[in-house]
């Protein structure tokens, strides 16, 4: 059997569940399906993918990627220690060993779990992102903040929607409060609050290195969402496929826009994607406001890949097979390792 010469890495399904929290554990969170369309795609590409396992860092994890000495690897690692803020620390990882891998570098991935300090930087560079403000964890809220409703309140460090539930829109103080005391109750963290947009929402996958392709924009159709029920995309509504939140979040792709919104949206979308410093791959999340103007409700650089995802779903619109989209990914991460001088492996 031929020697590998690349490989997938990947963190188990993510199993952590908050005591007290509203957001469960569902059947969708323990599938890793990307993981086995990605070493398929790879086959079929020619080459021969190692598929690794890693929860902890270790000794024996930094000999085995020595051992193996790929050519690059296809980071699937979406945290590390059971802690999410330590993916950055895969992609350091990769960097100080010099081996080339896929997707963005620490900084983007570090910057983009910070939802609040993303905006700040989106809109020193002059991209549009929601007001809003921190309530810190251990603190009140400020009795004198301005209290603009309606508003929503997310965790300010977490991923795949946790923390995002059907009481995280806000429309007086009374529900405020007691969002923010959840947020800082169960999840321990800073409450960021952000005006709520009451237009349409939009996410758009971005692919490829220096010459990015902006895939087609799909949209969120809320239209059968019940009365009463925010039009979010909660976490209940990604992940609990037997929801009435999950069959009433349809995404559409691509998404019936007209061209000067959509000639927006792209736009908005790729500065986005450079401004963070995303690499390779990554997904732009957004929504319009009751006059149409758009605004940027998150930057992935770590979007899901896996077939039934939206990011594949917008490849396979853009006319892209699953593996023309990893070939591209690939690409993208080997041209970028052979400008950074004293990397560690050969790449062909």
């Amino acid at each position: 059997m031929p020697r590998s010469d690349c490989i997938i890495l990947f963190n188990a399904a993510a199993s952590r569940h908050a005591p007290f929290s509203r957001e469960k554990v569902y059947p969708a969170n323990l599938v890793r399906e990307e993981v086995g369309a990605v070493e398929e795609s790879l086959r079929e590409l020619g080459f021969f993918p190692a598929v690794l396992t890693v929860d902890q860092f270790s000794k024996d994890l930094v000999s085995e990627l020595s051992r193996l000495a790929p050519k690059f690897v296809f980071n699937l690692c979406e945290e590390i220690n059971g802690n999410c803020e330590q993916e950055m620390c895969v992609a350091g990882l990769f960097e100080l060993m010099g081996i080339p891998y896929t997707g963005s570098g620490p900084l983007a991935l570090g910057l983009a779990l910070n939802k609040f300090r993303v905006k700040q930087v989106l809109r020193a560079a002059g991209v549009p992102a929601p007001r809003g403000y921190l309530c810190c964890f251990g603190q009140r809220l400020r009795a004198h903040a301005a209290r603009r409703f309606p508003v929503i309140v997310k965790p300010v460090h977490e991923d795949a929607s946790l923390g995002i539930n059907a009481d995280s829109v806000c429309r007086d103080s009374r529900q405020l409060e007691d969002q923010v005391a959840y947020i800082h109750d169960v999840y321990r963290q800073d409450a960021l609050i952000e005006e709520y947009l009451e237009g349409r929402e939009f996410n758009v996958a971005i692919l490829g290195g220096r010459e990015a392709q902006v895939l087609p924009i799909s949209e969120i159709d809320f239209s059968r969402m019940p009365p009463g029920e925010p039009r979010i995309v909660s976490y209940r509504a990604k992940w609990d496929e037997e929801s009435v939140e999950f069959q009433s979040t349809v995404p559409v792709c691509p998404a019936d826009v007209p061209s000067r919104l959509a000639s927006r949206i792209r736009s908005v979308a790729l500065r986005s994607h450079r401004c963070i410093g995303c690499a390779d791959y990554s997904r732009v999340d957004m929504r319009t406001d009751s006059g149409g103007n758009v605004y940027v409700l998150e930057v992935n650089p770590n979007p899901d890949i896996s077939p039934r995802a939206g990011f594949a779903r917008a490849a396979r619109a853009a006319g892209l097979t699953y593996t023309d989209m990893i070939a591209r990914i690939i690409q993208s991460a080997v041209e970028r390792a052979t400008k950074i001088p004293a990397v560690a492996y050969a790449i062909s």
